[in-house]
């Protein structure tokens, strides 16, 4: 069920909608509760160490607490793990800014990652550059309106290791060379670029509550985590009415031979947040 118009500044959406379509991405304001992200952080940690509220585990995890402790942690769909993780990925102020900011009428999670980046600097916490449809165009048809929330769950500042944007990149179309897992340095050298295109990349840095918006193709990437405090987030991966699967896709095995679109009718899994 949509959330109040209330909770939208009109003046500012037009804003990040503009900043959306101009640089392909935009940062929302606050919008999940102090009283949510307090609540939120013990369990996330109780999902990393095996604990599964619900009794379903979640779809498969890179980088348990115990296997590598200074990686990046990604858990893939933990929301089907966890109530509260639910609440948080689903609350309605995620769904109206989104689509406030893209004219969506119908707003749906096809997937979700859990992400938490350890402190002390370690390189194996980085993210190498790269877009996001790379790992999603054997999922979707060509066009389809595809992006991700980006959800601070813990404040996010330069030393955290934020993630950065190359704002203009999503009109350089699907890029050889991307590298979720590769390190920032070696994945950038491998991102073949476009004729007169420019890299420049800005900062992501945001406080807890506040969430990044991206286009599929918009490059981005992250440094390691220099700050004394792990790094908490949602990837919530989504689609609006403007998209659609491609048939018998079969299973992707660049998505870990999983097919996250098998679910789409499954409201614990892919619930749609803004719409009918």
């Amino acid at each position: 069920m949509p959330a109040p118009a209330a909770l939208v500044d009109p003046v500012l959406a037009r804003e990040k909608a503009a900043q959306y379509q101009r640089d392909g991405f935009c940062i929302a304001p606050p919008v999940v509760p102090p009283e949510l992200l307090a609540r939120v952080i013990p369990r996330m940690d109780a999902v990393r160490h095996g604990e599964y509220e619900t009794g379903r585990k979640p779809l498969n995890s890179w980088a348990a607490p115990d296997d590598a402790p200074g990686k990046l942690s990604k858990i893939d769909q933990a929301h089907v793990s966890d109530r509260t993780i639910y609440e948080t990925i689903t609350h309605p102020a995620i769904g109206e800014w989104v689509a406030a900011i893209t004219g969506a009428k119908r707003v749906q999670v096809w997937a979700v990652q859990m992400l938490h980046k350890p402190p002390g600097g370690d390189a194996r916490g980085a993210v190498g550059w790269h877009q996001d449809l790379y790992y999603w165009n054997t999922w979707w048809q060509p066009g389809s309106d595809i992006f991700t929330a980006w959800l601070a769950i813990s404040d996010v500042r330069e030393e955290s290791g934020p993630m950065h944007f190359v704002p203009g990149s999503q009109r350089w179309g699907l890029l050889e060379g991307s590298d979720f897992f590769g390190s920032v340095d070696e994945s950038k050298r491998k991102i073949a670029l476009p004729p007169k295109a420019e890299w420049q990349d800005v900062s992501g840095a945001m406080p807890a509550g506040a969430f990044s918006l991206h286009h599929c193709l918009t490059l981005h990437g992250s440094q390691p985590n220099l700050s004394p405090s792990p790094r908490r987030s949602f990837a919530i991966h989504l689609c609006t009415e403007r998209a659609a699967p491609i048939p018998d896709r079969g299973i992707d095995t660049k998505g870990g031979g999983y097919d996250y679109l098998g679910h789409l009718d499954d409201p614990a899994i892919c619930p749609v947040i803004y719409g009918a």
